[in-house]
């Protein structure tokens, strides 16, 4: 029996780059550097004459405790197998608890008067926090989908699309993060500092 030669033996097509986890990449470093132009423009606006503290809701804190559980519990989904349909759910509903938590901030605002266009700090505060939440929502929409593949019974696909979820959960924990250290920590004084007073305002 004559075997092929090598160069003519059968073999596996090349395995091509997984082009969900590129895409999300990519998503990724675009939502970064939004919220990075967006955060220098904060910073820049803080400097002139006529910006006012930023509200601080103490609600924002346990918002972020709701953000913190859903990307534990991503990443439990990913990492093991029994009861990873539990820690999926749980991931997703965390994830939706701090949507419906910042739209219960937006409502207390309002209805103290602090609006969108009472003052530059306002319009911010709600332009970084809505923004945030589109993307949390759009994750959302992805968990959904994942959820159809695990019940649809295809752990290949399914487990892919739980370790995406879990990378674009931590993706959006660290931004808010950065974004709640900023409206937090940052004021016109560290700015000042710098990058110097604003033009035209008083020394």
């Amino acid at each position: 029996m004559t075997t092929l030669p090598r160069s003519f033996a059968p073999h596996a097509p090349p395995v091509s780059p997984n082009a969900s986890r590129v895409g999300l990449i990519v998503f990724m470093a675009v939502a970064t550097t939004l919220f990075s132009l967006l955060l220098f423009a904060y910073a820049m606006r803080m400097r002139e004459p006529d910006w006012q503290a930023i509200p601080h809701p103490p609600l924002l804190w346990w918002n972020t405790g709701a953000l913190v559980l859903a990307s534990i519990a991503m990443q439990r989904a990913r990492q093991i197998t029994a009861r990873r349909a539990v820690w999926l759910v749980c991931g997703g509903v965390l994830a939706a608890v701090f949507v419906i938590g910042q739209l219960i901030v937006w409502r207390m605002l309002s209805a103290a008067g602090q609006t969108v266009a009472i003052n530059p700090s306002n319009s911010f505060l709600y332009v970084l926090t809505g923004l945030h939440g589109l993307h949390v929502l759009g994750g959302l929409a992805a968990w959904v989908v994942t959820i159809a593949l695990l019940r649809r019974g295809d752990p290949f696909r399914a487990q892919r699309a739980i370790s995406l979820c879990a990378i674009y959960w931590h993706f959006l924990l660290a931004v808010w993060l950065v974004l709640l250290a900023a409206m937090w920590w940052i004021t016109p004084g560290i700015v000042a500092a710098i990058c110097g007073p604003a033009y035209g305002a008083a020394p």
